[in-house]
């Protein structure tokens, strides 16, 4: 099958002739009433100093693309996610616009439904439309038309940005009834990892009652949705919907504990000793420059240094995992894949069982893959691993303060 590539421009005609034939598709009731006017509550609501993909440039300029799988896992991606070619200018562009709204987050947003689709309008009156069918959409950016896909999931719209070759920006947002919010979460997703944050709105000037007939999600709920620009809908395409845990799970009601510490890093709160374990370096990635011992040293100092105990070599409890693995190849280049992630071991009684198991929560993580010559590859990416380590570290210290 022959391939079609298109132009941002030769896109966006596509985007506003589809909009146009869908226009008259009749839309089923949304399960949730979302309409209102809601003012972001940064009390209650998360900010971390890191979101964002994987490491962009690395390294003399060079820009790379983040690989969405842990190296030497053998684990699958995300649904959705494929990665088979490297993103265009206009991609990485969108990618930024999105990140940076997802870092600055509207302080307002006025949710209305209506003509088929659901409009939410930000600071200074930027608004987009997204149609919740489980079409593919364009929604225009300042860069190019980004591929978009909405739809329902029980009492939680799902928006999901393709953004670049194995990228999305997820929002998913819902309404909470008891006390009336807007909780909103957002998922930088990665093949292997991904960034979250969730954010809390609240009715501007009180608190309107439920709408009758329609449902409000009883326990913390997911994501908002950014706005700058009006939104088109497009082609037929059912979305992938991911099978792997959020890192900020949404906790039905009645499954939420009633000490449930909801504030911004409480998961970090009391910890003070962490385990660190550097995986064994392959024999290709010790050719490329790395050295194991001066990984571990790096790592323990930045640790030591935002006032955490380090033991090595240990992942019995809460502790730093440090993962590389490298192709040399006989023209005396190198291509790294590395990750860092915080795992913590633990007990919890899951939703569908009735008593407790033991069962790994993965944290944070980060991670990329980059390639170069030989000649100081290993000391480039150490450099992008204790970047990683830092700000890790930074915010289990600024949990704890």
């Amino acid at each position: 099958m022959r391939k079609i590539h298109m132009s941002a421009a030769g896109l966006l005609v596509v985007a506003c002739v589809a909009a146009v034939a869908g226009q008259g598709k009749p839309a089923a009731p949304a399960p949730v009433d979302l309409d209102g006017t809601w003012k972001l509550n940064h009390g209650l609501s998360q900010f971390p100093s890191d979101l964002g993909f994987g490491m962009d440039v690395i390294g003399g300029g060079r820009t790379t693309i983040t690989d969405p799988g842990r190296g030497g896992g053998g684990q699958s991606m995300s649904p959705g996610l494929a990665v088979g070619r490297p993103a265009s200018r206009e991609e990485a562009m969108n990618s930024r616009q999105l990140v940076d709204e997802v870092r600055n987050p509207p302080e307002q947003l006025t949710i209305a439904e209506g003509a088929g689709g659901i409009v939410v309008t930000a600071d200074g009156g930027r608004s987009r439309t997204y149609y919740p069918d489980g079409r593919e959409a364009f929604t225009p950016l300042d860069a190019a038309p980004v591929a978009t896909v909405s739809r329902w999931e029980g009492s939680r719209l799902i928006i999901r940005y393709k953004v670049e070759p194995g990228r999305e920006v997820r929002y998913t947002v819902s309404r909470k009834s008891s006390p009336t919010q807007l909780v909103v979460q957002v998922e930088l997703v990665e093949r292997g990892g991904r960034d979250v944050a969730v954010r809390i709105y609240e009715p501007e000037g009180g608190a309107p009652p439920a709408p009758a007939g329609r449902g409000a999600q009883e326990g913390p709920a997911v994501a908002a949705l950014p706005s700058q620009r009006p939104a088109t809908a497009q082609t037929q395409q059912a979305p992938a919907a991911s099978n792997r845990p959020s890192f900020v799970p949404a906790v039905p009601g009645a499954a939420a504990p009633a000490g449930l510490d909801q504030r911004p890093g409480a998961e970090f709160k009391g910890l003070t000793s962490l385990g660190l374990v550097v995986e064994d370096l392959g024999q290709e990635a010790v050719s490329c420059g790395f050295q194991q011992d001066a990984i571990e040293a790096a790592a323990a100092k930045s640790l030591s240094g935002a006032g955490l105990k380090v033991v090595r070599n240990t992942d019995e409890d809460t502790y730093l995992y440090v993962h590389v693995i490298t192709l040399a190849t006989t023209t005396g280049y190198c291509i790294s894949r590395y990750d860092v992630s915080l795992f913590s071991n633990t007990t919890a009684t899951l939703t569908y069982g009735s008593r407790p198991v033991l069962v790994q929560a993965s944290l944070l993580h980060k991670g990329g893959i980059t390639g170069s010559g030989t000649k100081g590859h290993g000391d480039t990416v150490m450099r992008t691993i204790i970047q990683y380590v830092d700000q890790f570290a930074a915010q289990v210290r600024d949990a704890n303060k």
